[in-house]
């Protein structure tokens, strides 16, 4: 006799919610190889997860996980110029240790209508900041659910212990951030890889007052 696997899926998902908490904790207690692709793997579903949970309640906190202190709070794709998504990816709230772990972070201080400064690990998640040009296309997805598109205007390279990124926060733009270079041997150097997208209907805004930490 055949199985429905969709309707299985469906009829068991809150079984295999909890399987797959159960599966991280036992992932983090490993630490080993393994145990960290496994557990990079289970977080993007219970991340996909939530941020569903968002979509349908904005002023809710969705927590990925119950000891989880982010949640998500956008989406964010890189587009090519035959329209095929390169990356996929899952904004996380806050630019600390744990939610730069599981995905970039949007620090604090971005503003929902204008300016978001995107924190990400050169080595993962932010990798492909190497491959961006100018008028490639990056989508947003913010908790309303409406996606929006920017195009990549410029990209530079700051010294953080010297400089300060400022930003116009009224401006309807994404700054990704992330270490530099991408090969270094030798982490949390001071230099920093700054990419600005515009809102794709409007002409680049001039900068500003709203100083964001590299």
């Amino acid at each position: 006799m055949g199985i429905n696997a969709t309707h299985f899926v469906r009829k068991n998902r809150g079984r295999l919610l909890v399987s797959a908490i159960l599966v991280m904790v036992l992932c983090w207690q490993w630490g080993s190889a393994l145990g960290i692709e496994v557990k990079a793997s289970l977080a993007q579903l219970l991340i996909e997860r939530a941020w569903q949970q968002k979509l349908a309640a904005p002023n809710l906190r969705v927590a990925p996980w119950p000891w989880a202190d982010t949640q998500p709070v956008a989406r964010l794709q890189w587009v090519d110029s035959a329209g095929r998504v390169q990356r996929d990816l899952f904004v996380l709230a806050g630019g600390h240790g744990e939610a730069l772990a599981f995905g970039p972070g949007l620090l604090d201080g971005s503003v929902a209508s204008g300016a978001r400064v995107i924190g990400g690990h050169r080595d993962t998640h932010f990798g492909f900041l190497r491959e961006l040009k100018r008028g490639d296309t990056l989508r947003w997805q913010g908790e309303d659910g409406v996606w929006r598109s920017y195009t990549i205007s410029q990209y530079s390279i700051a010294d953080a212990s010297r400089e300060q990124l400022w930003i116009e926060p009224s401006a309807d733009t994404l700054w990704l951030v992330t270490c530099y270079p991408f090969d270094a041997l030798v982490p949390r150097g001071a230099l920093r890889y700054v990419v600005r997208a515009d809102r794709s209907w409007q002409h680049q805004a001039p900068l500003g007052r709203y100083q964001a930490r590299l």
